[in-house]
């Protein structure tokens, strides 16, 4: 048992908050997907492999989630391309996928703003 004080145990709490996206109450985007979503925007036209590796994803984890993003919104994320005469290919965000994460994104902005006034409330009482 520990023998801080209420006032030390209380000082060491803290919080977290989740969200992700819906649709039709399925998950489709949460901050691991969205991260994905973004590494693909910032390195448009270059491979999926690329991007899956920025998020410490394999390429077949990272391939996973886009066609579990497609199967429960049924629209892909995504625009892929073969490569040329070496193989490999490119992938880059379509409309519905820039859509999401600029969603995913905003909202994110204004729970990081709400979760920086509750940390702020916190420390008042």
């Amino acid at each position: 048992m520990s023998k801080e004080s209420t006032e030390v145990l209380k000082s060491k709490i803290g919080f977290g908050i989740k969200f992700w996206l819906e649709y039709e109450n399925f998950n489709i985007l949460g901050s691991g997907w969205a991260n994905l979503l973004d590494n693909i925007e910032k390195n448009e036209g270059s491979s999926l492999t690329q991007a899956a590796k920025e998020c410490n994803y394999s390429y077949k984890y990272a391939w996973n989630i886009l066609k579990r993003i497609e199967k429960r919104t049924g629209k892909s994320p995504v625009i892929t391309g073969k490569g040329g005469s070496g193989g490999g290919g490119w992938v880059k965000l379509n409309e519905w996928g820039r859509s999401l994460l600029n969603f995913y994104m905003s909202l994110k902005l204004e729970i990081d703003d709400i979760k920086r006034k509750l940390e702020e409330t916190m420390k008042i009482k």
